[in-house]
């Protein structure tokens, strides 16, 4: 296992290493390796955020394989710059429920969500609900749901809504973005859906696409702009995120430094029957007993 795990050290400074892709690091000596992303480094430490738990650690870069130490070298003398792909424009949003939406915007919009049953099959603009991803499934019942001020929680309940319209299609006009979800649908998420903060993004150029509404050119430059602007809100949230991370981490080092807690590395597996792998999770705490017992009630199944 590395020597040395190293929460923050007091005198870091992190270079930005924006939107890094997973990889697995090996200690130089081959026989521990940890997934995780490079987010930050100087000369003598790296700062890695583990896949899964999303939690960081810092590892000293002498405690890494050659092949590692020349990967974090060249990314801080490129500036951490990367390609650019479909992945990094996909971004986490939030509804004013909670619901938590990972998807990627293309454009502004008003569209017609159509509601009707066709061969015994409920549809939402002619295409079956059944068919839809689950999220998007999620999505269209929510917003239905604000809509007609009816709970709709799945699809039992819209098949009995739908029931009642004696054959009719009703159709719901709606204003928001069209978003690509990581399936590959496209579903049109209307304003109302979003959180406030996330609204005051995503709705900040509306007024003026609409005043466009012959000018196919001033409409994509409008598009444009909203996405611009909501990447670069999702990048500093995420930034934000992670500087409170490292200051509880700073903060944790501080406590280690003068006697007060330890850093422990506690090793778990799953029992016989439980699905899942042995893993370690790092953690702050006087002594070994009380590391186990601050991580083994978020792992039912597991011992240490």
């Amino acid at each position: 296992m590395l020597r040395h795990f190293l929460l923050l050290a007091a005198v870091l400074v992190t270079a930005s290493i924006a939107d890094a892709k997973p990889r697995t690091w090996t200690s130089a000596d081959g026989a521990y390796k940890l997934d995780g992303e490079l987010i930050g480094s100087n000369e003598t430490t790296a700062i890695l955020k583990r896949r899964g738990s999303g939690r960081l650690a810092a590892i000293e870069l002498a405690d890494l394989s050659e092949e590692d130490r020349n990967f974090v070298k060249k990314q801080g003398k490129s500036g951490s710059k990367q390609e650019a792909g479909d992945d990094l424009e996909m971004h986490t949003w939030t509804s004013r429920e909670g619901l938590k939406i990972r998807a990627k915007i293309l454009a502004y919009g008003k569209k017609e969500y159509t509601l009707d049953r066709k061969l015994g099959a409920v549809t939402i603009n002619g295409k079956a609900f059944s068919t839809f991803d689950p999220l998007h499934q999620k999505l269209i019942l929510r917003v239905l749901s604000v809509l007609e001020k009816t709970p709709l929680e799945k699809q039992s309940d819209l098949n009995k809504f739908v029931s009642l319209f004696a054959g009719q299609p009703k159709s719901y006009p709606l204003e928001g973005v069209l978003m690509e979800l990581p399936s590959g649908d496209q579903i049109a998420v209307p304003f109302f859906m979003f959180s406030e903060k996330d609204l005051e993004v995503l709705q900040a150029g509306w007024e003026n696409w609409q005043k466009y509404h012959t000018d196919e050119d001033a409409r994509a430059r409008e598009d444009l702009m909203m996405r611009s602007e909501a990447s670069h809100y999702q990048q500093s949230m995420a930034q934000e995120q992670q500087r409170q991370q490292l200051e509880v981490l700073k903060f944790n080092m501080a406590a280690v430094r003068t006697g007060l807690t330890s850093i422990w590395e506690v090793q778990i597996a799953p029992n016989r029957g439980v699905y899942g792998r042995p893993t370690s999770i790092m953690v702050t705490a006087r002594d070994s007993l009380t590391a186990t017992q601050m991580v083994l009630p978020n792992y039912p199944g597991f011992s240490m």
